[in-house]
């Protein structure tokens, strides 16, 4: 689950998804994410985000069935979610798209 992480960008090799820098606020940077288009994130946020993207990348093809994976799977994507304001399902659905453009 490695990410390779800067000042401006996170990514992983695990995932076509991305994460940079989108602006500043007076405290921050804040941060977009691909499979979450619009939303403005903190860099904490980006970094679960993209642990999502990373951990669905790992998910074979061919077996693309939620059920089939075990709780460590579920309680990790859980909590990167819920700092997306997400459940797990769903926030592994959205990573599971392909990145817009």
């Amino acid at each position: 689950m490695a990410l390779t992480i800067t000042d401006k960008q996170i990514r992983s090799a695990d995932t076509p998804h991305q994460a940079e820098v989108i602006g500043q606020t007076e405290d921050a940077d804040l941060w977009a994410v691909s499979w979450l288009p619009g939303k403005a994130l903190t860099r904490r946020q980006a970094l679960a985000a993209m642990e999502i993207a990373a951990a669905v990348g790992r998910i074979p093809v061919a077996d693309c069935d939620p059920e089939v994976y075990d709780d460590g799977f579920w309680g990790r994507v859980d909590v990167w979610a819920a700092e997306l304001g997400l459940s797990g399902p769903d926030a592994v659905a959205r990573a599971s798209e392909a990145p817009p453009g």
